[in-house]
């Protein structure tokens, strides 16, 4: 029970909290509802099975997820045309197998020290906590919120192992009655998530048309490009460090093969990108998930089974989660989230001269601080940083 109700918060965060950047990433590139429907069942079932296979296959818990910074790089897309735009998704995932065939990201990631993956993870959840906490207590929410912390403790101290499925249960009861009183709660993607609501069920009798990739230059360079860069820096590595930091073994390079072959069996039908989780994966990964690290990929697999679910039935599924509050749901990710951050901190700084630790602390603040340099993201920027210093702090020491 521990490792299903792990897997379905994480599907839970996983939808909720991105499904409305999508859509909107999708239709910005010229998707009709009818194909934007088919392309987020196309990537529900790659992410859905991508998940349950290799969680099963390695017993690790794997955790895979559609692109969403690659989502908001196809929102600053002026390209109105859908069948171009798959012809970008098609180059991006063919750039990643490319990575993996000469073993680029197994070179880049063996570089990167435990404690320097952990301070990444730690900043990608410590951002993600804060966010929710800012969303969250204010006046109209004070309250709701409160009582999703309250009740984990205080569960947690009795039945640690059932702690999130009275949250879980609490925040579905605190959004149903939002919505029965009609109760307006804002959140940042609320309103789109209420219009792909409002799509007619009829559309999705155009998904089966099958739209044929076209390839532009410039669409390739101006849309693919970016769209595989942002991936790999801001959710593969990312991913890589969530694993590498709770002590599991992975090969980079086999797990990017597969996210990009998968990605180019969605583009066929208007996917964008899947890559490795990070935030979602670590509630697979943390102690929330199972007491013992060797069970932990049950609720990976679980996941990858409901994603497949979902997959079924893309569109009535989003109606179904519409009423979900994001801000709550957001706060729900961030209470699975606590033994995740613990873990990840306890492991950054496990150097007993807190001098040695400056390398750490440097990432931890440029995540945190959300900064956006050259369209790569802050996960990058900071491992960069937190590696500069690394290096330099090393150079002092010279020889013994």
């Amino acid at each position: 029970m521990q490792a299903f109700t792990a897997g379905a918060v994480a599907v839970l965060v996983g939808y909720v909290s991105s499904v409305a950047i999508v859509w909107q990433a999708l239709q910005s590139v010229g998707a009709s509802t009818s194909q934007a429907a088919m392309a987020l069942g196309a990537l529900s079932a790659g992410q859905g099975l991508l998940s349950l296979w290799l969680s099963v296959k390695h017993k690790t818990p794997l955790l895979f997820a559609w692109s969403t910074p690659g989502a908001a790089v196809l929102m600053t897309s002026e390209n109105a045309d859908f069948s171009v735009a798959l012809g970008a998704f098609l180059f991006a995932a063919m750039l990643g197998m490319t990575l993996s065939l000469f073993k680029g990201l197994s070179w880049v990631m063996r570089l990167i020290p435990v404690p320097l993956a952990s301070a990444l993870l730690a900043g990608v959840l410590l951002r993600l906590a804060m966010d929710s906490l800012s969303k969250g207590l204010h006046e109209s929410l004070l309250w709701p919120v409160l009582s999703l912390w309250f009740v984990y403790f205080l569960v947690r101290r009795f039945w640690p192992s059932s702690a999130m499925m009275f949250v879980l249960a609490l925040a579905i009861c605190w959004s149903w009655w939002f919505q029965h009183d009609n109760i307006a709660t804002a959140g940042a993607n609320a309103e789109t998530i209420k219009d792909l609501a409002r799509a007619s069920v009829s559309d999705i009798d155009q998904a089966w048309q099958w739209t044929a990739p076209r390839f532009e230059w410039s669409v390739l360079l101006g849309i693919g490009f970016p769209l595989f860069l942002v991936t790999l820096t801001g959710q593969n590595m990312a991913g890589l460090a969530a694993i590498k930091s709770f002590g599991y073994q992975s090969n980079p390079d086999r797990l990017l093969f597969a996210a990009s072959l998968a990605s180019a069996l969605a583009a066929l039908f208007g996917g964008h990108a899947l890559n490795l989780a990070a935030i979602t994966a670590s509630i697979c990964l943390g102690p929330q998930a199972a007491e013992r690290p060797e069970d932990r990929w049950k609720a990976s697999a679980w996941a990858g089974a409901l994603y497949l679910l979902l997959a079924c039935f893309a569109l009535s599924v989003i109606r179904i989660l519409a009423w979900m509050n994001p801000v709550l749901v957001l706060s729900l990710a961030s209470i699975a989230l606590i033994g995740s951050m613990t873990a990840a901190l306890q492991q950054a700084y496990q150097e007993k001269d807190m001098a040695q630790n400056f390398p750490q602390t440097l990432c931890l603040l440029v995540v945190l601080s959300g900064v956006n340099i050259a369209g790569l993201g802050a996960a990058f920027w900071g491992l960069c940083f937190g590696m500069l210093a690394m290096l330099v702090q090393n150079s002092k020491k010279g020889p013994e």
